[in-house]
C-alpha cells in the first residue's frame, strides 16, 4: 500500500530540528509519494534535497499570494523564473489567491497568480492551487489561463468543485474532514468523481488536534475518514489517489 500526501511543508523551519524523523514516521506508514510545497528558498532547499533522497517525492515551487506584502515588484518573477529553469520543479505552486487574511494586495495576488500560471503553461508543468475566500476570481482566472493541477486544501461548495473539475482539476482534501461536525466535506467528497481526488495534510498546518504538528504521517486519518465518507474499502481509495498522483506527473 501506499499513501500520498499531495501537498506538504517538508520544508519548513518547524521541522528544522527533527525533519529526518519526521521523514522516518512518515516512510514508515507507507507515506511515500508527496508534493513538498516549496514558498522561500528555506523550504526549497531542504526540498530539494528530500525530492533527491526519495524518489516518490515531488517538488513545488510557487510565490504564495500571502508573501506579497514587501516584494511584489516584476523584477521578482524575473527571479522565480531563472529558479525554476535551474533547478527543474516537478510543480509550480502553491499559487492562487487569498482574500481572507490579505485582501489589500488583492491586485498585486492577481498578477503574480497569473504570472505564474503563465509560466506554467511555459514549461508544461501542473500547478498546486491556493484559494480562500476568492473562489469567483480563481476560477475566472483559471479559465483564462488553462493549466493542469491540483485545488488545494478544498473547502469550498460541491458545485464549485464540479466547476474546478470541468477546467481538468483535481480536487485535494485534507483535516478538514477530521474537524467535528464537517457536514460540507462530506457532502463534497462524496460528490467528487473517484479519478479526480486526492489526499493532502498540508504539514504542518492545519492540524485538526490542537497542539499537534501535522505530519504526512497523518494523511492515514484522512484516507480513513474519505473511505468512510464514500463507503469503499481502504484498498480501493487507496489505489485510485496513487493513480491520480501518477497521472497528474505523467503528462
Amino acid at each position: 500500500m501506499v499513501y500520498i500526501d499531495a501537498h506538504c511543508h517538508l520544508g519548513s523551519r518547524q521541522f528544522d530540528k527533527d525533519r529526518n524523523e519526521m521523514i522516518a514516521r512518515m516512510l514508515e506508514k507507507n507515506v511515500t509519494k508527496a508534493i513538498i510545497i516549496c514558498c522561500s528558498e528555506h523550504d526549497l532547499e531542504h526540498g530539494i534535497r528530500l525530492r533527491n533522497e526519495n524518489p516518490g517525492f515531488k517538488l513545488a515551487m510557487g510565490i504564495h499570494p500571502q508573501d506579497l506584502e514587501e516584494d511584489n515588484k516584476p523584477e521578482r518573477m524575473i527571479r522565480f523564473r531563472e529558479i525554476a529553469e535551474k533547478i527543474k520543479p516537478d510543480m509550480i505552486g502553491e499559487i492562487g489567491l487569498d482574500y481572507y487574511s490579505h485582501r489589500h494586495t488583492k491586485e498585486y495576488q492577481k498578477a503574480f497568480f497569473i504570472s505564474q500560471l503563465k509560466l506554467a503553461a511555459e514549461l508544461d508543468l501542473p500547478v498546486d492551487i491556493h484559494s480562500r475566500r476568492a473562489a469567483g476570481d480563481t476560477y475566472e482566472i483559471l479559465k483564462q489561463y488553462p493549466a493542469r493541477g491540483i485545488i488545494h486544501s478544498y473547502s469550498g461548495s460541491a458545485e464549485m468543485a464540479a466547476l474546478y473539475i470541468r477546467l481538468g482539476y483535481a480536487i485535494s482534501f485534507g483535516a478538514s474532514v477530521l474537524f467535528p461536525n464537517a457536514k460540507r466535506p462530506a457532502e463534497v467528497i462524496a460528490s467528487v468523481p473517484l479519478d479526480q481526488l486526492l489526499t493532502e495534510t498540508d504539514a504542518p498546518y492545519q492540524s485538526p488536534v490542537k497542539n499537534h504538528r501535522h505530519e504526512p504521517a497523518d494523511v492515514l486519518d484522512i484516507y480513513k475518514a474519505i473511505s468512510g465518507i464514500r463507503q469503499m474499502e481502504p484498498e480501493a481509495l487507496e489505489a485510485a489517489v496513487e493513480r491520480n498522483f501518477d497521472r497528474m506527473f505523467s503528462h
